[in-house]
């Protein structure tokens, strides 16, 4: 049986943009001689308007990870013609390193992730050294190891704690200091911090053996050690207590750092002078994360007690309780344009908080939204930041003041703003974006939300606040 003839195949619609039919005439040589002529003189002047430039124009750009912004430095020029700003949220999920642009407007293919032999644990961006090209990510794993990557090309460009010879447990939280480009510090499980500088390598001795110049007070489980020459890292070894060293973040003066320990305590030290300046303790349970407000003055913490607890560094004691979650604390992040601490008795802060339960929580800390339970007694003057009472602090072991949670009717509490169940997975992470939230759950699912409503609340005249006080 003989096939169908096929149809006749159509030529390309490009080749008929190439087809000159010739007719042998004086005139269409000539015609044909002058627009040549014509297009030969012009085409050099119009090339540039035809072709696109070789070197796209620089955009602003901000990255986002858990929990740390980068700001250009230097600042870029005004946003041009390719126009929008690229936003990037780095987060670890599973045994991948995932990288998102939240400004894509292609959401299917706006992640894109990297997969490693270890279970990756925690992330940092360095702010000071990104550019556009390059986004450089420190890495830690449940080896122990740190990578320094580019989350864009995801190149290795460093590699700390190799084969796991300083420190054999695993990394539960890195933090660039602020103001260095090249020092960071890294938390590990066993209790230890380890400061590391990108320029130099790991010592070749290991994690023992070698002589050390110590300070601090090793009976109170915390101490620091130095080495004598500081040719290779770790540059010094903070031994914080037993167990596990959860998160660490630094305030925004860069004066002071927190460190969040598996033991109930949210430790402040003074990061230049190595110090234990005081320490606050949860209600039971491990202290799981920490944010500092933009003025420093505040310091919000989270942990297995299911509360959301707002502590004075002025005043080295709680301000508020704040009930809203049902689960575990996983994090919190201050909204700074929305926060307005003019004055510690009348201003507002704003922050959000998540947890294992799946909420997202807005809340407003300022003196005419707290709740007390009964009346205040003593003196008509605050001693406080906020018109909480002052709770009873005790001298640790290590010297230093240890202020708890009091119990509930001796302390103010605060109901969220916003309390919103948002996810059915237990949340892990939580980002402040200009324009945007940024959830991530433990599944690596990343969530985007609209900014709540810009509008601080009205703050309680102080007459008002004063006349509480009187009654």
């Amino acid at each position: 049986m003989t096939p169908p003839p096929s149809p006749p195949t159509q030529p390309p619609r490009f080749s008929a943009l190439f087809t000159i039919k010739f007719i042998p005439s004086l005139f269409s040589l000539f015609s044909s001689l002058f627009f040549l002529s014509l297009f030969t003189f012009t085409f050099p002047f119009l090339l540039p308007h035809l072709l696109p430039s070789a070197t796209p124009p620089p955009f602003p750009f901000h990255v986002y990870s858990e929990p740390h912004t980068l700001n250009p430095e230097p600042p870029q020029p005004p946003p041009v013609a390719t126009g929008q700003s690229v936003e990037y949220y780095v987060y670890p999920s599973g045994d991948s390193v995932c990288v998102c642009q939240i400004s894509s407007a292609d959401r299917e293919n706006a992640t894109k992730e990297k997969r490693f032999p270890a279970d990756p644990t925690s992330c940092s961006i360095n702010t000071l050294t990104s550019t556009v090209d390059c986004l450089e990510t420190l890495v830690g794993f449940e080896s122990g190891e740190i990578l320094l990557i580019d989350s864009i090309s995801f190149n290795q460009l460093c590699k700390f704690n190799s084969g796991s010879s300083l420190n054999q447990s695993r990394v539960t939280d890195l933090c660039w200091i602020p103001g260095s480009s090249n020092m960071f510090v890294a938390a590990f499980g066993n209790g230890m911090i380890l400061v590391f500088d990108r320029d130099k390598d790991d010592s070749q001795k290991g994690g023992s053996g070698y002589s050390l110049d110590s300070t601090g007070k090793p009976d109170t489980h915390f101490f620091v050690h130095h080495p004598k020459t500081s040719k290779s890292n770790p540059v010094a070894r903070w031994h914080v207590g037993k167990g596990p060293v959860n998160h660490v973040c630094f305030s925004h003066d860069t004066k002071m750092m927190c460190v969040c320990c598996h033991d109930g305590h949210a430790r402040i030290f003074d990061f230049t002078s190595e110090k234990l300046l005081f320490s606050f303790r949860s209600h039971y349970g491990a202290i799981l994360c920490a944010a500092w407000s933009p003025d420093s003055q505040v310091l919000v913490t989270g942990g297995e007690d299911d509360l959301v607890v707002a502590w004075s560094i002025r005043d080295k004691c709680p301000i508020v309780r704040c009930n809203g979650h049902t689960s575990w604390i996983s994090s919190i992040a201050f909204d700074a344009e929305l926060c307005d601490p003019e004055d510690m008795d009348d201003g507002n802060y704003r922050f959000h908080s998540v947890a294992q339960d799946g909420r997202l929580c807005s809340w407003d800390l300022c003196d005419r939204n707290m709740i007390f339970t009964r009346k205040r007694t003593g003196a008509k003057s605050r001693n406080t930041s906020f018109a909480s009472p002052p709770a009873q602090a005790r001298v640790g072991a290590a010297g230093s003041l240890v202020c708890e949670v009091p119990r509930a009717d001796e302390i103010a509490s605060l109901a969220p703003t916003s309390n919103a169940l948002i996810d059915t997975e237990p949340l892990s992470s939580l980002a402040i974006a200009p324009q945007c939230l940024i959830t991530s759950c433990f599944s690596g699912e990343v969530k985007i939300w609209s900014r709540p409503n810009p509008a601080s609340p009205k703050k309680l005249p102080r007459s008002v606040a004063d006349a509480d006080d009187d009654d």
